[in-house]
């Protein structure tokens, strides 16, 4: 298997990710991409409450990684809004299958759960001087 290794971009996005279930709906929509999901749906397959899974589909759609289905009001799709998201989410996908412990404590290092949110949503912004 080729080997990913953790660059800046990616240790950055990593450490912009809200929580673990954030982490594993956004990889499993990234898995699944053709498919529509509702928030029981990922209730179902990530054992959450509904209402966390409501609100980590919506973190998701804030910070570009997925979208209304179209014409299924209440269903996400993998969206991601850029390229580089995309790929970074492809390496993270990679890099989280070889080294799952690495990655879900750089997730854990993190302080203030309410800022978390912020950053995973500006993690999406690229500015172009870096």
């Amino acid at each position: 298997m080729n080997q990913i290794s953790l660059s800046n971009d990616l240790r950055r996005f990593i450490h912009a990710i809200a929580s673990i279930p954030h982490l594993e709906a956004m990889l499993l929509l990234h898995q699944a991409p053709a498919q529509a999901w509702d928030a029981s749906e990922i209730t179902r397959r990530l054992y959450l409450n509904p209402e966390l899974a409501i609100k980590m589909l919506s973190d998701l759609c804030v910070a570009g990684i997925c979208e209304v289905a179209p014409d299924q009001p209440g269903k996400f799709i993998y969206a991601p809004a850029s390229n580089e998201i995309r790929e970074l989410i492809d390496q993270l996908a990679h890099y989280y299958s070889c080294n799952l412990i690495e990655v879900t404590n750089m997730i854990h290092s993190k302080a203030s759960v309410g800022r978390r949110v912020q950053q995973f949503a500006d993690a999406f912004k690229f500015d172009k001087e870096k």
